[in-house]
């Protein structure tokens, strides 16, 4: 029996021709230079449409500010002396002197509640931070125990395996 030399080719895992990949056979710079171009076309299309397209109106409102504004300079000086001539008509002090004296009969009674308040505030404000403080406790304590519930039947689960 006479063996052949020759390596057995069925053995032998040739490898195949590497095929063209497209990213490192050719430069990719002109398709990243045409993405930047119509990013940056967009990017400013959209700046115009935001600031101009859109907005129809800026326009008018820009008009409107200019004659509101001539309009308030016009009554500047009036303006002051409208508010003085109300004070002193008979009707203006009528309603005055009624407020005044509406607000002299609830004075007392607004005096006896705001010492309502100030007592009920003291009150509470002794009991808010001792309560806070043992709701805290309380918190502690039921995350201790159910962090030992957890880890003892962790333990359990590990020792039953």
């Amino acid at each position: 029996m006479e063996e052949s030399q020759e390596p057995i080719e069925s053995l032998v895992k040739k490898e195949a021709a590497p095929q063209r990949d497209p990213i490192v056979s050719r430069s990719m710079s002109a398709i990243i230079f045409i993405c930047v171009l119509l990013l940056m076309l967009s990017t400013g299309w959209a700046l115009y449409d935001e600031g101009f397209g859109q907005r129809p109106w800026k326009p008018m409102q820009q008009e409107f500010v200019k004659r509101y504004t001539r309009y308030l300079r016009s009554i500047r000086n009036t303006a002051g002396k409208s508010e003085t001539e109300v004070k002193e008509t008979p009707e203006y002090q009528q309603l005055n002197d009624e407020a005044n004296a509406s607000l002299d009969k609830v004075k007392a009674d607004i005096a006896e509640k705001d010492k309502r308040v100030s007592a009920i505030q003291a009150k509470l404000d002794a009991v808010t931070e001792p309560f806070q403080n043992q709701r805290g406790k309380i918190v502690v304590i039921t995350f201790k125990l159910e962090t030992a519930r957890k880890t003892a039947s962790g333990k359990a689960s590990t020792k039953a395996s």
